[in-house]
C-alpha cells in the first residue's frame, strides 16, 4: 500500500486566505471604534481636555519636561499620559485634546479587539466573548472612564489582565509588544499591585510550553508593582488627604447595589428614577439585592474557569483598595458620596463587568434551572447598556478652549493664558516662553 501525498495548498490560496483574515480583523476594528465613538460622537468630533489631561499631564511637561516620567501623581508614576503629553509638545497647541482624546481611545478599544480577535479563556464561548465585547464597550455607569487619557489606566488593566490570562502571542515581535504594554501599564498608576497576583498565579499554573512567557509577564508586573509601591511609601507619601470614610456596613449594600448591581443591569438612567419610590430606600433592599448579586458571583465562581477567579481576585482587591483610600472630594464622608449616583464610577466598571461575566458563565455552564434565569438577566443588561449607551455632551469648552489657544499663539513671551477644560472648575494655565 503507498502512501497517498498530501495536496499542497498553493501560495496564492494561502495569500487570498491571509488577505481575507486581515480584511475580516481590520473590519471587526472600525466595527468596535464605530460603536465606542457613537457614544458621544461630538466629544469626539469637538474634543476638549478632560481634569489631569491638562492640568496635570500636559502643564507640568510643559514646563518641566522629562522630568515628569518619574513624577508621582496621586502617589503613582503614570509613563502613559505623560509621554503622550511629552509628545504633544511638539504638536500645535490646538491638537492638544484631540491628541490626548486618542490616547484615551487606543487605551479603551485595545482590550476589546483583544478580545475578540484572539479569545480569551475568561468566557467559556465565541458568542459569550461577543456579548461580553458589546456590553464592555456600552458598560453603563462609565461616564467618567469614557475616552479620555486622565482615565485611560483603567482600560489599560483590563488590557494587562488579558495579555496575562490569554496563551503566548506567536511571533517574537508580538510577545516584545506585549511585554512592552505591560510595562507601559505598569508604570501607569497602582493597577500592576492588583494585578501582581493574579501574575504569579498565572505563572504557577501554567503549561510547560507557556511557563517561559508567564514567567517573563510576572517579573514584569511584578517590577513594576514594586516600583509604584515605594513610589507611593517615598516620593508620593505625601500626596493623598487622610479623608474622612463614614463606612458602615449598609453604606456598603447600598452602593453595591447602586452603582454595581442596579446600574449595571438597568442603567444610571433608570436606577435614578427607581430610587424615587419608597419601597428602595428602605435598607433591607439594598441588603436583598447586594446579596443576590454577590450570590450569583460566588456561584460562578464555582462554575466558572479559573480565569474568572483570577479576574474577581484583582477586582476584589481593587475596590477594597478603592473603598479604604479614594481619589474623591477632599471633604465630605467618602463612602456617602461613593453611594451617589454617577459618582466615582471608574471604581466600579470592573465590578460591573464581574457581575455580567458571572451571568455569562451561569448561562453556558450552570445546571439547566438555573441557565433560563441567567439568560433572562442577561437580556435585562441590554436595558441597562441602551439607557446609558449615549453621553451627555461634554464638549461646551470646545470654541473658548480655541479662543485661549489664540489668545496664546498672539501674546508675548512670558504671559499667562487660561484653557478651559471639560471637567468644571478645571483650567489649564501655561505661560508662553
Amino acid at each position: 500500500m503507498t502512501d497517498t501525498p498530501l495536496p499542497l495548498i498553493s501560495r496564492p490560496t494561502v495569500g487570498r486566505h491571509l488577505a481575507g483574515s486581515l480584511a475580516v480583523k481590520i473590519l471587526a476594528i472600525v466595527v468596535l471604534s464605530a460603536l465606542l465613538v457613537s457614544r458621544d460622537a461630538d466629544w469626539v468630533m469637538h474634543p476638549t481636555l478632560w481634569a489631569e489631561d491638562g492640568v496635570i499631564w500636559f502643564q507640568n511637561a510643559y514646563t518641566k519636561g522629562l522630568r515628569v516620567l518619574v513624577m508621582p501623581s496621586a502617589g503613582y508614576i503614570n509613563l502613559f499620559p505623560y509621554a503622550m503629553a511629552l509628545v504633544a509638545r511638539a504638536l500645535p497647541l490646538g491638537w492638544l485634546p484631540g491628541w490626548m482624546m486618542a490616547g484615551g481611545f487606543i487605551a479603551q478599544v485595545a482590550p476589546a479587539v483583544l478580545l475578540l480577535l484572539r479569545g480569551a479563556p475568561l468566557v467559556p464561548s465565541l458568542w459569550a466573548r461577543g456579548a461580553l465585547v458589546l456590553f464592555y464597550l456600552g458598560v453603563p455607569n462609565s461616564y467618567e472612564i469614557h475616552l479620555n487619557l486622565t482615565n485611560a489606566q483603567w482600560h489599560l488593566m483590563l488590557l494587562s489582565f488579558l495579555m496575562l490570562v490569554l496563551p503566548a502571542p506567536q511571533g517574537r515581535g508580538w510577545r516584545g509588544l506585549q511585554y512592552g504594554v505591560l510595562l507601559v501599564s505598569g508604570l501607569t498608576g497602582p493597577f500592576c499591585v492588583f494585578l501582581a497576583p493574579v501574575a504569579l498565579w498565572q505563572w504557577l499554573g501554567a503549561a510547560p510550553d507557556q511557563r517561559r512567557h508567564a514567567f517573563i509577564q510576572a517579573a514584569i508586573v511584578a517590577s513594576t508593582a514594586l516600583i509604584q509601591v515605594l513610589c507611593l511609601l517615598t516620593l508620593g507619601a505625601g500626596e493623598r488627604q487622610s479623608l474622612v470614610l463614614g463606612a458602615s456596613a449598609t453604606r456598603l449594600a447600598r452602593m453595591l447595589t447602586d452603582q454595581v448591581f442596579l446600574s449595571g443591569v438597568l442603567g444610571t438612567a433608570n436606577v435614578g428614577v427607581l430610587k424615587q419610590g419608597a419601597l428602595w430606600q428602605e435598607p433591607a433592599m439594598a441588603w436583598v439585592i447586594a446579596l443576590a448579586g454577590l450570590s450569583i458571583i460566588a456561584f460562578a465562581l464555582v462554575k466558572g474557569p479559573s480565569s474568572f477567579r483570577k479576574f474577581c481576585l484583582a477586582g476584589l482587591i481593587l475596590l477594597a483598595c478603592a473603598l479604604v483610600s479614594p481619589a474623591g472630594s477632599p471633604v465630605g464622608d467618602q463612602w456617602a458620596l461613593l453611594g451617589m449616583l454617577g459618582y466615582g464610577g471608574r471604581y466600579f466598571v470592573i465590578p460591573i463587568l464581574i457581575f455580567f461575566i458571572a451571568c455569562l458563565i451561569l448561562a453556558c455552564k450552570a445546571p439547566a434551572k438555573f441557565r433560563i434565569p441567567a439568560c433572562a438577566l442577561l437580556c435585562v443588561f441590554m436595558v441597562g447598556v441602551w439607557a446609558d449607551w449615549l453621553y451627555p455632551t461634554r464638549s461646551g469648552t470646545f470654541e473658548a478652549y480655541h479662543q485661549a489657544v489664540e489668545a496664546f499663539d498672539n501674546a508675548p513671551p512670558g504671559t499667562q493664558i487660561s484653557f478651559p477644560e471639560a471637567s468644571p472648575g478645571w483650567n489649564m494655565v501655561l505661560t508662553k516662553r
